[in-house]
C-alpha cells in the first residue's frame, strides 16, 4: 500500500524553499526538520508555513493510501516533528541561532514580535543615526581633539 500527498509535489512545496522568509538562525532547525520529514514521505508538501508572533506556523499537507484512505500515522508522526520544531523556534533567536525568546518592538514603522536573543534584539532596536563612540574618559570620540572656533 502506497501512500501519496494531497495536491502537487514541486520542491517549492518543501521548507528549503521557504528560508528566504525567516531569519538565518531558524536556518538549521528547518533543514533538520525538511530532513526529518524527507525520511518520512519524499513526496511531503507543506500546505503552510508562516512566522507569526515571534513563532513558526507549518501545517503539511495530508497523505492518503491508493484507495483513498487517510494515513493517520503519517499525520501523526510529521505533527509531532511539526509540533517540535515550532516549540524550538520560540526558543531560538532568529537571527543568530542562540537561545532566544520572543521580542515586542513597536515604532511609526509597524509592530512586530519576533523571537531574538539580547544581543540581536539590541541591534534591531538601537536608533538610526551615527553612532557615538565613548572614549575611556565617557567624552565622545573626536570631543578632545577639536580645533575651536
Amino acid at each position: 500500500m502506497s501512500t501519496h500527498a494531497t495536491g502537487g509535489t514541486g520542491r517549492g512545496d518543501q521548507i528549503p524553499a521557504r528560508l528566504t522568509q525567516v531569519g538565518p538562525g531558524w536556518h538549521p532547525l528547518l533543514r533538520r526538520l525538511h530532513e526529518q520529514l524527507l525520511a518520512l514521505a519524499a513526496d511531503y508538501r507543506l500546505e503552510e508555513f508562516t512566522p507569526k508572533l515571534g513563532g513558526l506556523r507549518i501545517y503539511v499537507a495530508d497523505r492518503f493510501d491508493d484507495d483513498g484512505e487517510f494515513d493517520g500515522a503519517w499525520a501523526d508522526m510529521a505533527g509531532a516533528l511539526v509540533e517540535a520544531a515550532e516549540a524550538e523556534a520560540e526558543r531560538t533567536c532568529e537571527g543568530c541561532a542562540g537561545a532566544g525568546r520572543p521580542r515586542f518592538h513597536g515604532d511609526q514603522h509597524g509592530t512586530w514580535i519576533r523571537t531574538l536573543c539580547d544581543s540581536c534584539h539590541m541591534i534591531r532596536t538601537m536608533p538610526a543615526g551615527p553612532a557615538v563612540v565613548a572614549t575611556p574618559t565617557n567624552e565622545p570620540a573626536g570631543a578632545s581633539d577639536r580645533s575651536g572656533p
